[in-house]
C-alpha cells in the first residue's frame, strides 16, 4: 500500500504549492546552482532534521482529489506517512535532532487563508462528487477523506498524534539510526504554525551562550516562507529538503512511483546567500553607509512579502511570473543609495526609507497602466479640439511650431550653420550637439521630423556622467570610419587634400539646408491654450483615467473617493508588512491581528507610510474547538462537536452569515483558479465566541481534553530496562514488549536576560571555509553577471535572467607535463560546487593522453604521454564540449575553453579492511569521470568527517557486550548472534537458531525453479512458429487500437511489449539487444487468439501505424462495434489486462510465483515453535567472522545474488527491521525487490504483486545472502588474514544492453498498477476479505520479548535471553582462503592498452563490462574499440592481453 499512497504524493504538490512552484522555479532560474539532486554519497552530514509536518499528512492522506472513487483507511494513512518520514529520517541521517512539527492552532492573521482553503476545498469536493454522479457512477459506500480534518481539534488529529507517539517509541528501540538523536513532536495541541514552532526553536538556541555557530540545519518542506525562514535564521549551513517538483508537461505524467524513486533536492541556502551577494554587492561603491549581506538578505525577505504570503494579499501587478521579483530589485538597487540605512532592521521596518522604496515603485505602477489600461482613442477625443487647431493652422502655413519646439529649433539651426563652415576635419573634431531628454511625445516626434529635413543624424540612447539620457545630434557619417578608395591605404587616403573627400555639390547641398531653415524660420508660433501645455493636460487625463480605474478595482469592498476608508485600508496593509516581519524575526505579536480586506491597495496609494506607527496586543490564541468553528465549512461539520454543530446551519444560529454555502471566488486578474480570492465574510472574534461559549458545558470530557492545549514532547533512547508500549492500532500495530523510549515534555530554550542574535553567530564559518557538503562559489575564483543565457534548469530554456558565473582558469598558460605531474595519483575535488572528493588516475588534452608510470622498475613513476587514435581525437572533443556545455545551460557557469580534462575515480566511502581498520575506497576505472581542470578544487578547508580514515579500535569497543551481531562461521552462516565476551584479540558470541532454517533455501529456490524453466524464442522465430508476418507479430503484441463508429478506442493487442516505454512483461516477453522475445506461454496465448479470431490477425499486415476502424476488421460481421468490444473481453478473461509490465532493465518473479513464496514463508513460520530453538556458544573467534550491522555497508559490497535467494536484513537502521528473513523477487540495476516473511509498518506491494506491508527495494549490502554464502570466515583466530568480500562487482545486467537506455529517472519496475480495493471495502484498520493484516508480530530476535506464548502467527525470527540456558560448545570449521583484497594501496595500472599502429593509444572512455558466460569474462578483441559499446581505457591488467581497445580482460568470477 505505502507505494500507492506515496504515488500521487509529488502530482498532489503541483496543486498544493502552486505559488511555492513559481517561487521556486523563479529562485532555481536566476540563481541556478542553489539546488542539488541528493544522490549516493553527495549528501551533507546535518546536524538538525525539521520536517513542517501538515505537507507529508495532506499528501499521504488525499492524495488524489480529482477521482471520486479514491478511498484510503487510516491505517493506511497512518502507515503511508511514518513511511515517508522514515525515508526522510534515512536521506538525511541527522546527528542530534530530529524535530517533527504539527501546525497547531495559528494566528488569527493565517486563519484567514486557511478560512478561504477549507471553503474551495469543500466546494471542489462536492463538484468532484456531483460530477461522477452525472455520469452515473456508483461511488464506494464509506465516505470520502475530508482533508478538511486536518485541523487542530480534530478526532483524526488525535489519533494521529498517539500513532506518531507509537512510531517514534518504535523506531528508537529498533531502529540504531535513532537512537543517538533526540526527537522532539510538536503536535496538532502547541499552539502555532509548524514552520514557526522550529523557527522559534532555533531563535532561542541561537541566544543560548553555548550555541555552536555553525550547526547544519536540514528542513523539509516547500513552502516559498520557508526559504524566508531559513535565511532569516542567518545561519548559513541551512538546507531546505523537498521533492521534486517538474514544470511543464512533465508535471502531468501519472508514473506510479514508490517512495524509494522519488527524487530528492538540497536548496543551498549557503549557496543561495552568496548569488544574493552577486546581485546586490554592485551598489557597494555608490551607498553612503557600510554594506552588509546580512541586512541585504533581511531587505529582501520584506521585498518578497510583496509578491504574496500567507498573510497579505500580493500588490497588484506585482507577480512572480511576471518578474515581480526582478522588478523589486531594480527599484531596491536604484533607491537604496539614496537612504541612510537599510529598510528592514532585524524585522523592524524603516517606515521612511519604505516610504522612498514604495514611491519609486508607484513609477512603475504607472508605466503598467499606460501600457495595459490607457486608451488611446479616449485621450485624444478629450484633446480633439486642441488637435483640430493645429492642423488647421498646419494647413494654412504648412507648419507650426509651440514654444518649446521653438527652442529646439534655434539650437539646431546655430548648430547646422557653424558646423557647416568647418571642414570634414575639423567637423569630426568638435563634440555633437546633446540635449538632455526630457522632451513630451510631441516634441520627440517634432525632433525626428526636424533631423529627417535637415540629413542629421540623432540618437537617443546616450547618457551623461549623472547617468542623464540625451538627445544626441550628429552630422552624417561622423561615426563611421572613413574608407580609403580601391588600391590606397588609409594613411594614403588620410593624407590627401581636404578637397578630395568633399562632395562636388556642396553648394547645392547648402542651399537645400538654407531652404528648410528657412521654412522653419517661418512657421508660425503657436501659443498653449488656458489649460496648459499638452502634456500638463495628458497628465490630468491620465490621473482622471487612473483614478477611474482605481474606483472600479476598490468598489468591491470600499469607497475609492473616500479618505478614510482609503485610509484605514493603507494602514492596515502597512501594519500587515510589521506583523509579518515580527512573526518572522521574533515571533507573534498579536494572536488576534488580521487584515480585514480581501485585496492590497494599489502601490501608488501606499502614501503616508513614513508618518505610520505600530502597536500590537499580544493577546492569546484560540481554542482548538474556536478555530474549528473558525476556518470550517458547513459541509464539514461532521468535523465539528455535537454542542457547536447546529450553530454552522440552524436558521437561528447567531452566526449563520459565517458558514455561505454558496460564495464567489474572484480571480482579480490572476489567472489560475487557486489563485482567486474566496469572497467569503471574516469572522466576528466577539459574536463567535459569544455563540460558542454558551454551550461548552455540552462538551464531553474527551471533548474538553481535544480543545485544550499540550506540550511538545523529547523521545530519547533508555538502554536501561526495556518497558512495555502498548499498540496504538491494536490488531494492527504490535505492541513494543522491549522498548528503549523515553518520553518527557520538552520545553524550548528561555532567554532569562539573554537577547536574540541579530546577523551572523561569532565563529560562523562562510565561504571556502564552510563545513563539508556545504557549497559555496568562493572554492574557485569567478566573477558574475546577470544577463539572459537561456539556462535549462527545467527542461525547457528560461526567458528570463540569471546569474552567470564566469570562472577564472588557474592554470591557464601552464604546461600540460606540469599539470600532470603535480595531479596524477593525487586527490582532488570535482563536481563543482558541491565537491566529492576523488583520485586523478590520468590527464588528457585534444592530443595525448598523460599517464604516470613505472619505466624502469625500482624508479619513482614518471609522466608519459600517449596520442589519441584517430577516433579518439574527435571523441575527446565531445567530451570537452559537453562538459563546457553542461555547467553553461544547466548550471550558468561560463568555464572558458576546456584544453585539459582530467580523469578522476570518485570516492565510494570508507571499506573496512580485516584488522577493524577503516580506509578510502576509490570507485575503479569503470566510473571514472572526466572534468575540466579549470572546475577541480586541489584543496578544501573542512573534510568530511564520515570519510575519514580510521585505524582499527579495541575489540571491547567496536563489539561491547550485549552487541548484536551476525555470524559468518560455515556452519552458522548468517545465524543472529549476540556479543558475550571479548579479549584482545578474539571474542565469544551466542548463537540462537532454528536447526530448521539450513532447508530453508533450497525449499524457496524450488518454488522459482519452474518459473526459470520458461522457455524463449526470438520474435523472427515465433513469427515463423505461428505462419505471420514479423510486423504483424509486433502489431498483435503491442498496442492495437481498433476505433469503433461512435469513436470509442478498443485496445485489440496483447500489450506483451512497450517499446518507446522500454517495458516488458514478466514471464511472456524481454528483449535481447536488438530483438524481442517471447515465451512459451505467450506463444501458446497469440495461437489461441489467432485461433479464435483469425479475421483481426488477417489486418494486421496493412501498412502504416493508423488505427484501423471495427467495420474494416469485422467486415463479415452483423455489428462490427460489438465484435470488437467481445474480442475486448475475450482478451480480459485470459488476463490480459492483469498482465504486469516492468522495466526492461529488471528482472522479476511473477506474482503467482511470488504468492508461492509467501505461502511458503506463511507454512514455515507456522511450523516453528519456542521449543525448537537451539541456543550456543562460539567461543575464541576473530573479529571479522562476526557481521556488526553497522558495517554492513563498507563488507557487504560486491555481494551476488539471484532470483529466489533467501537473505536476512543486517542492516539495523531504515524501514525494514534487523534480521527479518525474506526472498529476493526482483532484480534492478542497483537494489532487489524482496518479499518478507512478515508484514511490517514501512511495507508495500511491490506495484501489487505481493501482499500489503510485506515487499521492500533494498540495496544489495543491506542484506546476507543464505542461499550463496559468499563470507564465510574461518573461526580460528590464528588462521591467515583472509579476503572478507567477492573479487568481481555485482553489476545485474537485464534487457538490451547497451543499445537502449531506461530515460533519467525511470524506475527500475515501472508500470505498476495500484493494489485492487478489497472486494468487501477495507475498515478503518486496513482489514480486506483476507481477514486481519498484523503488522510485525514479534518480528525480531532481540526486540520481541513477546508474552509467555509464542504466537502461531510469528515469523521465524527469534527472541531470546543469552543468559537462559546456554549450551556449551565451539563451533569449528575448515579454514577457506579467499585472496585477499583489503588494501590501502589504490591501482592505476594503465588500463588496457593495446598494440594499434605503432603506438600504445589510450582513449579516455570507459567500455561496457563484458558479457560473462561460465564464469568467464568474455574477452573484447579486434583493433581499435569495439563496436557497439562506449570506447575506453579498459581495466587493470588480470593475466589476460588484449588487441584492442575495449576494457581489459578480468580473471574467472568464482563460482558460487
Amino acid at each position: 500500500m505505502g507505494e500507492e499512497t506515496i504515488t500521487c504524493k509529488v502530482e498532489a504538490l503541483a496543486n498544493n504549492l502552486s505559488v511555492s512552484q513559481e517561487f521556486q522555479r523563479y529562485i532555481s532560474e536566476r540563481y541556478p546552482l542553489t539546488s542539488q539532486l541528493i544522490q549516493e554519497n553527495k549528501i551533507p552530514e546535518f546536524d538538525n532534521l525539521y520536517v513542517d509536518f501538515n505537507g507529508i499528512i495532506h499528501n499521504c492522506s488525499h492524495p488524489n482529489d480529482e477521482d471520486a472513487h479514491f478511498r484510503l483507511s487510516e491505517a493506511q494513512i497512518f502507515t503511508s506517512i511514518f513511511t515517508y518520514v522514515d525515508h526522510l529520517f534515512s536521506k538525511i541521517k541527522p546527528k542530534k535532532l530530529f524535530f517533527m512539527a504539527v501546525d497547531g492552532v495559528a494566528p488569527r492573521a493565517k486563519m484567514n487563508q486557511q478560512r478561504s482553503r477549507r471553503f474551495r476545498t469543500a466546494k471542489e469536493a462536492k463538484e468532484v462528487r456531483e460530477k461522477a454522479e452525472r455520469k452515473g457512477e456508483k461511488l464506494p459506500e464509506e465516505k470520502a477523506f475530508d482533508s478538511n480534518c486536518i485541523t487542530p481539534g480534530t478526532e483524526f488529529m488525535a489519533r494521529l498524534s498517539e500513532q506518531l507517539r507509537y512510531f517514534v517509541n518504535k523506531k528508537i528501540s529498533e531502529d540504531a539510526n535513532w537512537r543517538d538523536v533526540m526527537v522532539v513532536l510538536s503536535g496538532h495541541d502547541v499552539p502555532g504554525e509548524g514552520e514557526h514552532k522550529i523557527m522559534e526553536y532555533i531563535r532561542l538556541s541561537r541566544a543560548q551562550p553555548d550555541y555552536d555557530p555553525n550547526v547544519r540545519h536540514c528542513l523539509y518542506g516547500l513552502d516559498a516562507d520557508l526559504i524566508m525562514l531559513g535565511l532569516l535564521s542567518h545561519d548559513p549551513h541551512f538546507c531546505l529538503l523537498r521533492e521534486e517538483v517538474k514544470f511543464g508537461p512533465a508535471s502531468k505524467s501519472k508514473s506510479n512511483k514508490g517512495v524509494e524513486s522519488i527524487n530528492f533536492y538540497l536548496l543551498h541556502l549557503t549557496l543561495m546567500r552568496e548569488y544574493l551577494d552577486l546581485e546586490f554587492h554592485e551598489i557597494e561603491p555608490v551607498l553612503p553607509f557600510e554594506y552588509s549581506l546580512e541586512r541585504v538578505i533581511d531587505d529582501f525577505i520584506l521585498l518578497a512579502v510583496f509578491v504574496g504570503n500567507d498573510f497579505l494579499p500580493n500588490l497588484p501587478d506585482l507577480h512572480i511570473h511576471e518578474n515581480g521579483l526582478e522588478k523589486l530589485f531594480d527599484v531596491y538597487k536604484k533607491v537604496l543609495p539614496s537612504l541612510d540605512g537599510y529598510i528592514n532592521e532585524s524585522g523592524v521596518i524603516n517606515t521612511k526609507r519604505l516610504q522612498v522604496v514604495l514611491d519609486e515603485m508607484a513609477e512603475w505602477e504607472r508605466e503598467i497602466f499606460e501600457k495595459e489600461y490607457a486608451d488611446l482613442n479616449w485621450f485624444k477625443g478629450k484633446q480633439a479640439k486642441h488637435v483640430k487647431e493645429m492642423e488647421m493652422g498646419r494647413k494654412r502655413s504648412k507648419l507650426v511650431l509651440t514654444e518649446s519646439q521653438r527652442k529646439i529649433f534655434d539650437e539646431v539651426k546655430a548648430f547646422v550653420l557653424e558646423r557647416r563652415k568647418l571642414s570634414a576635419t575639423e567637423q569630426a573634431s568638435r563634440p555633437p550637439l546633446r540635449m538632455p531628454n526630457t522632451f513630451s511625445a510631441r516634441d520627440r516626434q517634432f525632433i525626428n521630423r526636424l533631423a529627417d529635413d535637415l540629413h542629421l543624424s540623432v540618437t537617443w540612447d546616450e547618457y551623461d556622467e549623472e547617468d542623464q539620457n540625451l538627445v544626441t545630434f550628429r552630422f552624417p557619417g561622423e561615426l563611421e570610419e572613413p574608407l580609403p578608395e580601391e588600391g590606397k591605404s588609409l594613411e594614403e587616403g588620410e593624407g590627401g587634400t581636404e578637397e578630395e573627400w568633399e562632395d562636388e555639390d556642396d553648394e547645392e547641398a547648402n542651399a537645400a539646408v538654407d531652404r528648410v531653415l528657412n521654412k522653419y524660420e517661418k512657421a508660425k508660433l503657436m501659443e498653449d491654450d488656458k489649460e496648459g501645455d499638452f502634456d500638463a493636460r495628458y497628465e490630468m487625463s491620465i490621473k482622471e483615467k487612473m483614478d477611474e480605474w482605481k474606483r472600479t478595482y476598490y468598489k468591491l469592498e470600499i469607497s475609492y473617493d473616500d479618505p478614510k476608508d482609503m485610509g484605514d485600508l493603507v494602514y492596515r496593509y502597512v501594519e500587515g508588512l510589521q506583523w509579518v516581519m515580527y512573526y518572522y524575526y521574533s515571533g507573534v505579536a498579536s494572536w488576534s491581528w488580521f487584515y480585514n480586506y480581501h485585496y492590497a491597495p494599489r502601490i501608488s496609494d501606499l502614501k503616508g507610510v513614513d508618518k505610520m506607527s505600530f502597536h500590537f496586543d499580544l493577546g492569546k490564541p484560540f481554542k482548538p474547538f474556536e478555530q474549528l468553528m473558525g476556518v470550517m465549512p458547513e459541509a464539514s461539520k461532521e468535523l465539528i462537536p455535537l454542542a457547536y454543530r447546529d450553530l454552522m446551519y440552524d436558521p437561528n444560529s447567531p452566526i449563520l452569515d459565517f458558514y455561505p454555502t454558496e460564495f464567489e471566488q474572484d480571480l482579480n486578474g490572476k489567472k489560475q483558479d487557486w489563485e482567486a480570492i474566496v469572497k467569503i465574510p471574516f469572522i466576528d472574534e466577539k459574536r463567535l465566541l459569544k455563540a460558542m461559549s454558551s454551550r461548552e458545558h455540552q462538551l464531553t470530557e474527551e471533548e474538553r481534553m481535544r480543545n485544550s492545549f499540550g506540550t511538545s514532547t523529547k523521545f530519547t533512547y533508555n538502554p536501561g530496562e526495556p518497558t512495555v508500549y502498548p499498540s496504538s492500532l491494536p490488531g494492527f500495530f504490535p505492541t513494543l514488549y522491549r522498548c528503549h523510549c523515553k518520553m518527557e515534555p520538552f520545553d524550548l530554550p528561555t532567554l532569562d536576560g539573554l537577547h536574540l542574535v541579530q546577523g551572523l553567530c561569532d565563529g560562523v564559518q562562510l565561504g571556502a571555509e564552510a563545513l563539508a557538503g556545504f557549497p559555496s562559489l568562493q572554492t574557485l575564483p569567478h566573477t558574475a553577471t546577470l544577463g539572459y543565457h537561456g539556462v535549462n534548469v527545467h527542461g525547457s530554456e528560461s526567458r528570463n535572467k540569471s546569474m552567470i558565473v564566469h570562472i577564472v582558469n588557474q592554470h591557464e598558460n601552464r604546461k600540460v607535463e606540469d599539470i600532470a605531474q603535480e595531479m596524477i595519483g593525487r586527490r582532488i575535488f570535482v563536481g563543482w560546487p558541491f565537491l566529492q572528493e576523488g583520485l586523478v588516475s590520468a590527464i588528457s588534452d585534444s592530443l595525448f593522453t598523460y599517464e604516470k608510470l613505472s619505466v624502469v622498475p625500482g624508479k619513482p613513476a614518471k609522466v608519459v604521454s600517449n596520442p589519441h587514435t584517430p577516433q579518439g581525437l574527435g571523441l575527446w572533443k565531445m567530451k570537452a564540449e559537453k562538459v563546457e556545455h553542461y555547467y553553461s545551460k544547466r548550471c550558468g557557469v561560463i568555464t572558458g575553453t576546456v584544453d585539459i580534462l582530467l580523469h578522476v575515480r570518485p570516492l565510494k566511502g570508507l571499506k573496512r579492511v580485516d584488522n577493524g581498520a577503516f580506509v578510502k575506497d576509490y570507485e575503479g576505472p569503470e566510473k571514472e569521470v572526466e572534468q575540466a581542470v579549470q572546475m577541480a578544487v586541489s584543496e578544501v578547508f573542512s573534510e568530511d568527517p564520515r570519510f575519514i580514515e580510521r585505524e582499527p579500535p579495541p575489540l571491547s569497543e567496536e563489539f561491547p557486550e550485549g552487541s548484536k551481531v551476525f555470524f559468518l562461521g560455515e556452519h552458522a552462516y548468517g545465524v543472529a548472534a549476540q556479543v558475550s565476551a571479548t579479549t584482545d584479540d578474539a571474542l565469544s558470541v551466542v548463537l540462537v537458531f532454528f536447526p530448521s532454517d539450513r532447508m530453508e533455501c533450497e525449499r524457496f529456490k524450488g518454488v522459482v525453479v519452474n518459473r526459470l524453466q520458461n522457455k524463449y524464442f526470438p520474435s523472427f522465430k515465433v513469427a515463423e512458429m505461428l505462419g505471420i508476418s514479423s510486423k504483424a507479430l509486433s502489431k498483435v503484441t503491442s498496442s492495437f487500437m481498433v476505433v469503433g463508429s461512435d469513436g470509442n478506442k478498443n485496445n485489440l493487442g496483447l500489450s506483451l511489449k512497450f517499446e518507446a516505454k522500454g517495458l516488458k512483461v514478466i514471464e511472456y516477453s524481454r528483449k535481447d539487444g536488438r530483438y524481442w522475445e517471447f515465451s512459451e506461454k505467450a506463444i501458446e496465448l497469440i495461437r489461441e487468439y489467432q485461433a479464435k479470431y483469425p479475421e483481426v490477425f488477417q489486418v494486421l499486415d496493412r501498412s502504416g501505424d493508423a488505427m484501423v476502424k471495427a467495420s474494416d476488421v469485422f467486415s463479415d460481421a452483423p455489428n462490427p462495434d460489438a465484435k470488437a468490444k467481445e474480442v475486448k473481453t475475450w482478451l480480459n478473461t485470459k488476463g490480459v489486462r492483469d498482465f504486469e509490465p516492468v522495466s526492461l532493465f529488471c528482472d522479476q518473479l511473477g506474482k503467482a510465483t511470488v504468492k508461492e513464496i509467501e505461502a511458503l514463508a506463511d507454512s514455515i513460520t507456522a511450523s516453528k515453535s519456542t521449543a525448537a530453538i537451539k541456543k550456543a556458544i562460539v567461543k575464541g573467534i576473530p573479529r571479522q567472522a562476526v557481521l556488526k550491522p553497522s558495517h554492513a555497508v563498507y563488507r557487504l559490497q560486491n555481494q551476488h545474488f539471484a532470483l529466489g535467494d533467501r537473505v536476512i536484513m543486517v542492516q539495523d537502521s531504515g524501514s525494514v527491521p534487523l534480521s527479518f528473513k525474506g526472498v529476493v523477487v526482483g532484480m534492478n540495476a542497483k537494489s532487489m525487490d524482496v518479499v518478507w516473511d512478515a508484514p511490517f509498518m514501512s511495507g508495500g506491494t511491490l506495484g501489487d504483486r505481493c501482499s500489503q506491508y510485506r515487499g521492500s527495494t533494498v540495496e544489495f549490502w543491506s542484506c546476507l545472502n543464505l542461499s550463496n554464502p559468499q563470507f564465510i570466515v574461518s573461526t580460528n583466530p590464528k588462521a591467515p588474514v583472509q579476503q572478507q568480500q567477492p573479487k568481481t562487482p555485482f553489476k545485474p545486467r537485464f534487457g538490451p544492453h547497451p543499445t537502449v537506455r531506461p530515460a533519467p529517472g525511470q524506475l527500475p519496475a515501472a508500470g505498476f498498477r495500484p493494489a485492487p480495493a478489497a472486494a468487501n471495502g477495507a475498515n478503518q484498520n486496513g482489514v480486506g476479505h483476507n481477514g486481519p493484516v498484523h503488522i510485525m508480530v514479534n518480528s525480531q530476535p532481540w526486540r520481541g520479548g513477546g508474552p509467555p506464548k509464542w504466537p502461531t502467527s510469528c515469523c521465524c525470527l527469534l527472541t531470546f535471553h543469552p543468559t537462559d540456558g546456554v549450551a556449551n560448545g565451539h563451533a569449528k570449521t575448515p579454514s577457506q582462503t579467499i585472496p585477499n583484497q583489503n588494501s590501502n594501496h589504490v591501482d592505476l595500472a594503465p588500463r588496457g592498452r593495446g598494440r594499434a599502429r605503432g603506438f600504445q593509444p589510450r582513449g579516455g572512455f570507459h567500455a561496457q563490462a563484458p558479457v560473462a558466460r561460465g564464469g568467464i569474462i568474455t574477452p573484447a578483441r579486434g583493433r581499435g574499440f569495439v563496436p557497439g559499446i562506449d570506447r575506453g581505457r579498459g581495466g587493470p591488467p588480470r593475466g589476460f592481453r588484449g588487441r584492442g581497445r575495449g576494457q581489459a580482460h578480468a580473471a574467472p568470477a568464482p563460482s558460487a
